[in-house]
């Protein structure tokens, strides 16, 4: 199913399946996506906004170059999820599981990424200025042109 460039802001879609649907281009502020499916759906060049996301499992979905500012996605799923170009900065990602994300050139300035897993993440790229990165777990991932808290991370380059 596509939904390509529709104005859903502000719209309840809670607990609704969207698996594999292409949202592409959406505005998506302030949209209540709670307890919904989203596994393999396709964000790409959304806003996201003000979404709340709590209980969603965001598996495989495609967020390329969507605008995820100060999203709360405390103990979030993103396993293998496409993050390449995102603005998450001023989000919560407290815990979540990034594991084989694909956060090419993410902006992760100021975010909370305590205890968050990154496992065989890419992190190519990537700007985490400011960040809470206390506890990440980073095994394996690609850290190249990396923007750390500490500096430059060009350790799986």
């Amino acid at each position: 199913c596509d939904v390509i460039d529709a104005d859903l802001s502000g719209a309840d879609l809670s607990k609704k399946d969207f698996t594999g649907v292409n949202l592409t281009g959406s505005d998506l502020k302030g949209v209540d996506f709670s307890k919904s499916i989203l596994v393999s759906s396709n964000f790409t060049s959304t806003d996201l906004s003000g979404a709340k996301l709590e209980g969603v499992n965001l598996t495989g979905v495609n967020f390329t170059n969507s605008e995820m500012y100060g999203l709360d996605l405390v103990n979030i799923n993103l396993i293998d999820a496409n993050l390449t170009d995102v603005n998450l900065s001023g989000s919560s990602l407290f815990a979540a599981n990034l594991t084989r994300a694909n956060l090419t050139r993410a902006n992760l300035s100021n975010v909370n990424l305590f205890g968050a897993i990154l496992t065989g993440a890419n992190l190519t790229g990537a700007n985490l200025t400011r960040a809470d990165i206390f506890g990440l777990t980073t095994d394996d991932a690609i850290l190249c042109n990396t923007l750390m808290p500490s500096g430059v991370d060009d350790s799986g380059c």
